[in-house]
């Protein structure tokens, strides 16, 4: 069978034709996704992993300052870098992910995952200084690298093209709840407890989640044997450290300093010289050609600039709250906590409406909620009610619930259905390195206007100085997603969506066959 290129209005594909039947065509991928429960099994069970995931990355920000305090600033090493160290071992495994799940099948690498990001908790719970807990992070980020791309790809893979913005709806209800519930659970065990009864309680659904992985989850597709482009790995990997650890130390060195520059400079070309490579290579690392489709790439903008606001909140605002009013952990978690409801009660809407009415709607309402909830952060005093920034947060999470299942779905719409998993990993990889480099960045912000994340602060001078420095950088996030609501505007519509949809049942069928 000759595989289908991608269809993008600048692409090679020719086919526009035009359904107002969603399910048209795609008649043996409807009949065999509904064969059963296998499908919803599968959901069901990679849940649990995504839920390992997102709960890891949500739940440490209200921690930052006990593990600093007991730990200790580490010698050259901020706290902040036990956020950044995660990201970027995530970072150093996705980029080979679709080669493992190809040449060892998704279900093997997904468990060895799974078993790798619970060694990687246990290790984080029993570290006895800050450098033995960053080493502990790099192998839980080893872990969990290949659990969200990878999951998705296996629910992607048995529920049709029609039914991908509602499925993905759902999913992500599920998996909001560890925004939900890791802010308000973290901030309960670190005001109650410690910070390492977070890692522990981590291993223990670890144990939970390997076996029914094992027992349950079956390879989607056949597995490609191809062989593994190391020297690409490297390059990737390599190249987003350079521009993380530069980008994290530019509060350190100086913006203008020349590591910071030599770091950033070398990063650009090292990522410059992966692309040139991979296109002369039949099986790259990191598929480029999936960027000749412009939806795609689109997407990838858009996730690449949330991501950075998102993890702006997740990490900075739970800081500010304790440093500047004095609040406990548990309390910051609570006030933490309806921004992930907001997301959790309009993904799945959000998901419904891109089946039906294409992405650009949602996704243009839910970015200008963004935008201007996040103004709001960015003009916070030391007296500003905790009652309004809980409101503007619930608002927060309304917006990016109603645009984040659109923003995916639209993307993954526009790429071949045997390119899912590259294009997933792509995706994910793409998100990780946002959080990884924008993290980097608004911390060397802080850093470069108060020497710390979490500066001692005690007469109202130094209050005013710290409350300036937090706003700015949800100014620099609020820049990021006007930006976002412009190239959102290239997002398919209604009758794009359509399109989309009606070439990816075809090709169902056709595999079906």
């Amino acid at each position: 069978m000759t595989a289908s290129p991608p269809p993008d209005r600048d692409g090679p594909d020719a086919d526009r034709t035009t359904t107002d039947d969603p399910s048209a065509g795609d008649g043996a991928a409807v009949r065999a996704a509904r064969a059963g429960w296998r499908p919803w099994i599968v959901m069901g069970v990679v849940l649990v992993g995504s839920y390992l995931v997102v709960l890891n990355t949500t739940i440490l920000g209200v921690a930052l300052p006990q593990i600093s305090a007991d730990l200790g600033p580490g010698g050259l090493l901020d706290v902040d870098w036990v956020i950044t160290t995660y990201l970027l071992a995530v970072v150093a495994v996705q980029p080979a992910t679709a080669w493992f799940a190809g040449r060892f099948g998704h279900k093997r690498v997904y468990v060895a995952s799974l078993s790798v990001f619970t060694l990687g908790s246990l290790l984080s719970a029993l570290a006895p200084s800050l450098e033995a807990l960053l080493a502990a992070r790099f192998v839980q980020g080893a872990g969990g690298g290949a659990l969200m791309p990878l999951g998705m790809a296996m629910v992607l893979a048995v529920f049709p093209p029609h039914r991908r913005g509602l499925v993905l709806g759902i999913r992500g209800v599920a998996v909001m709840a560890g925004p939900a519930l890791g802010p308000p659970l973290g901030g309960l065990v670190v005001t109650q407890g410690s910070w390492r009864l977070i890692f522990a309680g981590l291993v223990v659904l670890g144990l939970v989640a390997v076996p029914l992985a094992a027992r349950l989850l079956r390879d989607p597709a056949r597995r490609e044997a191809r062989p593994l482009d190391t020297a690409g790995w490297a390059l990737a990997f390599l190249g987003v450290a350079l521009l993380v650890v530069g980008a994290r130390q530019a509060g350190d060195w100086g913006f203008d300093a020349p590591p910071t520059v030599a770091a950033l400079v070398l990063g650009v070309v090292v990522l410059v010289a992966l692309g040139r490579r991979s296109l002369r290579r039949a099986h790259p690392i990191v598929e480029p050609r999936l960027l000749a489709t412009p939806t795609f790439v689109v997407s990838l903008l858009v996730v690449w600039m949330i991501t950075v606001v998102t993890f702006a909140r997740l990490n900075f605002l739970p800081v500010e709250l304790q440093v500047l009013r004095d609040l406990s952990a548990q309390d910051v978690g609570l006030i933490m906590a309806p921004s992930a409801i907001g997301v959790a009660a309009t993904m799945t809407v959000g998901g419904w409406l891109a089946d039906r009415v294409g992405a650009r709607g949602p996704l243009l309402v839910g970015l200008s909620i963004m935008c201007a909830t996040t103004w709001q952060l960015a003009n916070l005093t030391p007296t500003t009610s905790v009652w309004w920034i809980t409101g503007v947060l619930l608002a927060q999470g309304l917006g990016t619930g109603l645009m984040r299942i659109p923003l995916n779905v639209a993307g993954i719409n526009a790429v071949p259905n045997r390119l899912i998993t590259q294009a997933s990993a792509l995706r994910s990889l793409n998100r990780q390195v946002a959080s990884a480099v924008g993290t980097a960045i608004l911390a060397a912000l802080l850093v470069a206007q108060l020497g710390t994340i979490t500066p001692a602060v005690s007469t109202p001078a130094e209050v005013e100085a710290a409350q300036a420095a937090y706003n700015r950088v949800f100014e620099v996030a609020f820049g990021v997603l006007l930006l976002a609501l412009v190239a959102a505007l290239a997002m398919p519509g209604r009758r794009r969506m359509r399109e989309l949809q009606a070439h990816r049942a075809r090709e169902y069928d056709d595999e079906a066959r």
